[in-house]
């Protein structure tokens, strides 16, 4: 097994808040989440995953303090080095318990370190002190609160704080926050939550009669049983690769909940079905199985309650997030990411269970295809960039549609062989598939340029007068906060908000086709037969030739300056590692180098730098798999 010394860890610089770059770490166990910016507790909640933000917890030093953050090998504990003026004056040690709802900290200082419990929702607060624990306080937070946009939590949430040791606690006399001190020599902290108030407090109590070293041991031991399936994987795996492939498996367990979903990054607390299906593969490649079998089986509990999935769920809170055409591209990925785990897990049975969501999800394309196209859903990565006009969502979506084939052949092929389909719904799925399959190259390769959308496809339909998505005069004027809302269709075609609507005529969207670096790398990256590897080289060539003139990978070409979307990077690497292209070794080192002192990739980069959410486990599961897939296919034959 790989020890410390074969495979070194990740050193975590923070330097004050106000001078840090903003990367974060996941504690988590599925009920309980808290992510971590260095030592700054920067967001906790849970359980569900899919809760609002209870609190922050800041250090309070000035610029004098600073610290190194590490976790353990293959954990996700990390231990704080403080430092205050350059000289050392102790560590925190923090982790989730491995069985508990509850967050533990143990403060370990030659002098006092004061923090700042600083709370993001209105709540009421008691003290309260358990049997075993110096002090404490109890938090209730009223249900009803959003958790994303417009999506309320369901129940409250109880939150017991409980301490060992002499630390003092204060409320702020300038207002909500509380002040505490964690003295000279030893402490720990203690937070249990749960959405009914006998569990938040019997879950402290049982932390605490446990023990800190008892927790941190037994959650030792479960993340040690975690890593077995990668690191027999990769125990011969470079240093870094090794590095990068762990801190991925890490960062992907520690966000997902008890019920399967997985969170997409710190700004999203719900699961997204399109970052899920990147997140499946890596997990896939990694050799976790199991992690990424409980994805689909979440999808499937929901299905059974409610006979449909949207964009986006809830993770133990039931929410949609509702966008533009959610009837495909993540129905798509859907039917996709079942047969992906069909071919590594071999578990027929399972599929035959969810065959019924599979049918639904393959149909719910079929019903929108228009000359052998499918439109793009409103929230994939490139359209919520700003990337792709969202006034293009009703063209025909290269992705969408290759996803329907790739995935719907496979299912019609499975159907077939186990009887699951009669005649004549197989003779329909087939008619349909050929349809797509036949104006495929016509639709989107037309003269050997790879295109994006397809606009054709929107003139031939009737748009509908209202639909659920974003407003797109509030992207460039905005009225309100940008949010999924209804809309409805203005006299010009732009689908605007109520307020926006009331604001007068918007101007009329002037039809394109595009050409982005996603959708031109999709086909090599999903296995599809829609375009060879040897026509798609060019495109491959051409995008690596731009980076090595400019140092940029914009997802538009004609832009120069333009934002890329977090996973080109690895499409980019996966492409060039199936044309064993000499240069996908030195590009994977551009990959990797991408990843944040916290080890982990972000939704978009402009100009090599991260911008949006981090922590993000669909970009980083993705890069992390193609790297792992030009180390496999390092040793074979390269084309010049």
């Amino acid at each position: 097994m790989p020890n410390n010394h074969e495979h070194p860890q990740l050193e975590r610089p923070w330097r004050g808040q106000a001078q840090d770059e903003g990367s974060l770490h996941c504690l988590g166990n599925g009920a309980l989440c808290a992510y971590e910016q260095g030592p700054d507790i920067a967001q906790v909640f849970g359980p569900p995953y899919s809760s609002p933000t209870f609190a922050q917890l800041r250090c309070q030093g000035g610029p004098g303090l600073q610290a190194v953050s590490t976790h353990e090998p293959g954990r996700a504990i990390w231990r704080h080095q403080l430092f205050l003026d350059g000289a050392p004056v102790g560590e925190l040690l923090d982790f989730v318990d491995s069985r508990l709802p509850c967050l533990a900290r143990r403060a370990r200082l030659s002098q006092p370190l004061n923090l700042r419990l600083i709370l993001e929702v209105p709540c009421r607060q008691t003290p309260k002190t358990l049997p075993g624990a110096a002090g404490g306080l109890i938090f209730e937070v009223p249900a009803g609160l959003y958790f994303f946009h417009e999506y309320p939590a369901p129940l409250p949430a109880f939150y017991q704080l409980a301490w060992q040791g002499a630390v003092q606690c204060e409320a702020d006399p300038q207002g909500g926050d509380w002040l505490l001190t964690c003295p000279a020599g030893e402490s720990s902290l203690f937070l249990a939550g749960s959405p009914a108030y006998p569990q938040a407090v019997t879950a402290a109590e049982q932390a605490l009669q446990v023990g800190f070293d008892a927790l941190l041991e037994r959650t030792r031991r479960a993340w040690d049983d975690f890593c077995r399936p990668h690191r027999a994987a990769a125990a011969t795996a470079h240093p870094q690769l090794f590095q990068a492939l762990e801190e991925t498996a890490l960062l992907i367990k520690a966000q997902q909940g008890i019920e399967g979903g997985i969170l997409a990054g710190n700004v999203y607390h719900w699961a997204g079905v399109r970052d899920q299906y990147g997140v499946g593969r890596g997990l896939l490649a990694m050799g976790h199985i199991t992690e990424a079998r409980a994805i689909l089986q979440f999808y499937w509990d929901i299905w059974q309650r409610h006979g449909r999935l949207h964009n986006g769920m809830g993770i133990g809170a039931h929410a949609f997030h509702v966008h533009e055409n959610d009837l495909v591209e993540i129905t798509g990925y859907l039917v996709l990411q079942a047969f992906d785990l069909l071919a590594a897990s071999g578990d027929e049975a399972f599929v035959e269970t969810i065959f019924p969501m599979l049918d639904w999800a393959f149909q719910g394309q079929v019903s929108q295809l228009v000359e052998g196209m499918l439109p793009f859903n409103g929230d994939e990565t490139y359209v919520a960039g700003g990337i792709l006009p969202r006034s293009a969502l009703n063209d025909g979506s290269a992705e969408a549609t290759l996803l329907f084939l790739r995935g719907g052949e496979q299912l019609a092929d499975w159907a077939e062989r186990a009887g699951r389909w009669d005649a004549g719904q197989l003779a329909q799925a087939r008619q349909a598939l050929a349809q797509a399959r036949r104006g495929f190259r016509e639709n989107f390769y037309p003269e050997g340029v790879w295109l994006t959308n397809q606009p054709r496809r929107a003139q031939c339909i009737t748009p509908p007068r209202f639909r659920h998505g974003v407003c797109e005069r509030c992207l460039v004027e905005p009225s309100r906060p940008i949010a999924a809302i209804w809309t409805e269709r203005s006299a010009s075609g732009r689908y605007l908000c109520q307020d926006c609507l009331a604001r007068g005529e918007f101007a009329a969207y002037v039809p394109r086709a595009y050409q982005l670096n996603s959708v031109g790398l999709a086909p090599l990256y999903f296995g599809s037969d829609l375009a060879t590897p040897q026509e798609l080289a060019p495109l491959v060539r051409e995008a690596v030739a731009r980076y090595d003139q400019t140092g940029r990978l914009p997802s538009r070409p004609d832009e120069p300056g333009g934002l890329a979307v977090g996973y080109d990077y690895g499409l980019l690497l996966y492409a060039m590692s199936i044309l064993r292209l000499p240069e996908a070794g030195r590009f994977c080192q551009v990959v990797l180098g991408l990843r944040d002192p916290a080890g982990a990739w972000a939704e978009y980069y402009r100009a090599g730098q991260p911008v949006g959410s981090r922590c993000r486990p669909w970009e980083s599961a993705i890069n992390l798999e193609a790297s792992l897939k030009w180390a496999a296919l390092d040793s074979g034959p390269r084309q010049d």
